[in-house]
């Protein structure tokens, strides 16, 4: 069984960078602040505002991830067809 070090740097697909992370922190305290607003300084606005923009986020990100391989993938076996026609 693995320890919780060697699973943690056995993940190098994530990237852990301070930068990233202080950006994306950045990011969503900025649009909880705006979500929270708009409720009148409730306390409970804030967390839903965070956790609605937490999703917001990663769902736009795997959108754009999927448009992204299912184009690439489509530009391969036409690609591959192409090829295959033209010799």
């Amino acid at each position: 069984m693995k320890t919780a070090r060697e699973i943690h740097n056995g993940n190098k697909v994530r990237n852990n960078l301070p930068l990233h992370k202080w950006l994306g922190w950045s990011v969503r305290l900025v649009l909880s602040i705006f979500c929270w607003s708009l409720y009148g300084g409730n306390l409970l606005a804030w967390f839903v505002g965070l956790w609605l923009i937490k999703k917001l986020i990663t769902d736009i990100i795997r959108f754009v991830w999927g448009c992204l391989v299912s184009i690439l993938s489509f530009a391969a076996v036409i690609g591959i067809v192409i090829w295959l026609l033209t010799l």
